[in-house]
């Protein structure tokens, strides 16, 4: 498995700590709403620069255990605390521990991953009766309903981009119908939707990410105008955007 965003580029963790710094707090209250206690088993899938993970360990107490797992591990393997384990995994071949975790959370990973709906299968698994599954992903709709200029231009760039390479740019918004359909219980979802002004963390986050994949956008767009004129305009704190929802589901086993 290889995913579009490669570890190894030299700004990936800085662009990983935007996203976290941008997405995490939401995602912090959602995990508390479900009733996250002293002594709960976690599952943080595809864990990426680890501040879930690391924040669920801080949750669970000493009678709780995290378990953190991506396919590199590179920025999780600086995080010691005692109850959280590291573990490199890939989500679309190897397998998980079955009926183990009281939470299994995702974000922003299955939407990169063509046999998504397989790994799904795998973390229902993974959970106790009762646990809960929480995936956060992305959708484009917003973008496509309100952006214009080189703005637009290069999202649609970057998106045809993406779905070469077998990333569901609109997969996120069936998640309830895919929750139900796993045979879990109480699903419930929303989505939120970032509106953010040029050199906020969410403007940097989104001028990194096309930075990374420069050549497709460039050459799908046939120079290198078009995103010069859109990272230009993120650049500016005068103007404002809106991003991709990020649609969040969960359900019970």
């Amino acid at each position: 498995m290889t995913y579009a965003f490669d570890n190894a580029w030299q700004h990936a963790r800085h662009r990983l700590a935007l996203l976290e710094h941008c997405l995490d707090p939401a995602t912090f209250s959602r995990i508390k709403s479900l009733g996250l206690a002293d002594g709960w088993k976690c599952l943080e899938a595809g864990a990426g620069g680890g501040s879930v993970a690391q924040w669920l360990s801080s949750q669970v107490g000493a009678a709780g255990r995290v378990v953190a797992t991506d396919i590199d591990t590179r920025f999780l393997d600086h995080i010691h605390e005692p109850n959280l384990e590291i573990v490199k995994l890939d989500l679309t071949t190897d397998t998980l521990p079955q009926n183990t975790f009281d939470l299994a959370h995702t974000r922003m990973v299955l939407m990169h991953l063509p046999s998504r709906a397989e790994i799904l299968e795998k973390l229902v698994g993974a959970l106790k009766p009762g646990g809960w599954l929480l995936v956060e992903e992305q959708d484009v709709y917003p973008v496509l309903a309100t952006a214009s200029g080189p703005y637009r231009k290069v999202w649609t760039a970057f998106m045809d981009s993406m779905l070469a390479r077998g990333v569901a740019r609109d997969w996120a918004r069936s998640l309830p119908q895919v929750l139900s359909s796993l045979g879990l219980h109480g699903v419930e979802a929303e989505a939120n939707v970032s509106m953010f002004p040029g050199t906020s963390p969410m403007a940097d986050f989104w001028s990194l990410t096309w930075n990374q994949v420069r050549d497709q956008i460039d050459g799908a767009l046939g120079g290198r105008d078009t995103l010069d004129g859109a990272l230009n305009m993120l650049a500016d704190a005068t103007n404002w955007f809106t991003g991709p929802a990020l649609i969040s589901a969960w359900a019970r086993r």
